[in-house]
């Protein structure tokens, strides 16, 4: 049978799925037709249905030292076995791939049952360290006393052993221990009299506001003194630098400092800082801080168009709830009007 690529993620990449593709030995078979041996070879013909079905294996002989010996069209590394047993499922009492020097290699045993229903037997196998296309699969028929029969077999595995790149979220943990890490660091910015040690690679990759800083200063002098930066606060500093890194937003922000922060990524030009925190601050938003945060998305320049259509569209919803906040009631005059007004437009009164 035709190898199958086992998903779209990247870790999966080499994973394989394979099904019989020929039988090399067994113990016993019910009959040369209907019940042989070879009904293992390819996909199942009677999974999920349960009982004595045609299309699957039965032993001739019902005692305790029945075996199937199977092949597959390639080699792998093994990490995953399927057994689709259809009738007095939990027969199989132990698995073995076959090793490099031929030989039978035990990757799973274990204490045989009587089920009666079909199931997918999934074994927690040892993971092979070589690569095999040979399994024997053997079984305990004296449990149940009659035919434990078995429709497929199944092997996952990987064709090549070699080591899988780190998922995204590794990869991004492993660079948060480079924020603000003076080792091997070439760059420095001081801001509030706080000193931040930064990665001129990455930072200019991220930005092109750095990426200018950069260029500029080592085609000039490539100084060594720290760049310093005012109207900026440490804190949102230092989150932005955790976002150049991990990609992230440190976690347990609070709304006001998002919105701190969302000015930070506009003036160094960050946009994916500033979708990120409108979105954050969203999934934070309650009628007890909404007033707030609306108020910081135009206090200050630039104002924070979507986040101030975030809250209004909020407030719209939650209005008789807003208007009894303390927030509300401890707003200057022409601001309770303005929202008001903002809040019984939207209404459409």
């Amino acid at each position: 049978m035709a190898a199958k690529c086992s998903g779209n993620d990247p870790s999966d990449i080499d994973k394989t799925e394979l099904w019989v593709s020929r039988v090399n030995a067994f113990s016993s078979e019910y009959d040369g037709v209907n019940w042989s041996a070879n009904c293992v070879i390819g996909p199942p013909r009677v999974y999920p249905r349960y009982g004595d079905i045609r299309g699957a294996w039965a032993q001739g002989v019902c005692d305790s030292n029945q075996f199937l010996e199977v092949g597959f069209e390639h080699k792998l590394y093994l990490e995953e076995i399927h057994i689709y047993e259809t009738y007095h499922a939990g027969s199989v009492r132990c698995v073995k791939a076959r090793g490099p020097d031929k030989s039978w290699v035990v990757i799973w045993t274990g204490k045989t049952q009587d089920l009666s229903k079909s199931r997918i037997f999934k074994p927690d196998i040892v993971k092979t360290k070589f690569q095999t296309n040979e399994l024997r699969v053997e079984t305990d028929c004296s449990t149940s006393g009659t035919w434990a029969e078995i429709d497929a077999i199944q092997i996952v595995g990987r064709k090549y052993d070699f080591a899988m790149p780190l998922p995204e979220g590794t990869l991004s943990d492993a660079l948060e221990k480079l924020v603000n890490n003076w080792k091997f660091s070439d760059v420095q910015f001081k801001v509030e009299k706080e000193t931040f040690y930064a990665h001129k690679a990455i930072m200019l990759v991220r930005s092109d506001f750095f990426d200018a800083i950069f260029t500029r200063d080592f085609k000039e002098k490539n100084s060594k003194e720290p760049i310093v930066f005012q109207d900026i606060s440490a804190e949102s500093f230092k989150a932005m630098l955790h976002f150049i890194y991990t990609n992230k937003i440190p976690p347990n922000s609070s709304c006001l400092l998002l919105t701190d922060l969302w000015r930070v990524a506009d003036r160094f030009k960050l946009n994916g800082l500033q979708a990120l925190t409108v979105r954050e601050i969203a999934s934070k938003l309650d009628v007890n801080n909404v007033v707030d945060i609306y108020m910081a998305a135009i206090f200050k320049l630039p104002v924070i168009d979507d986040l101030k259509t975030v809250c209004t569209d909020f407030m719209r919803c939650n209005m008789s709830d807003v208007v009894r906040t303390e927030s509300f009631m401890t707003l200057h005059q022409e601001n309770v009007i303005e929202l008001i007004q903002m809040m019984t437009t939207k209404l459409g009164l």
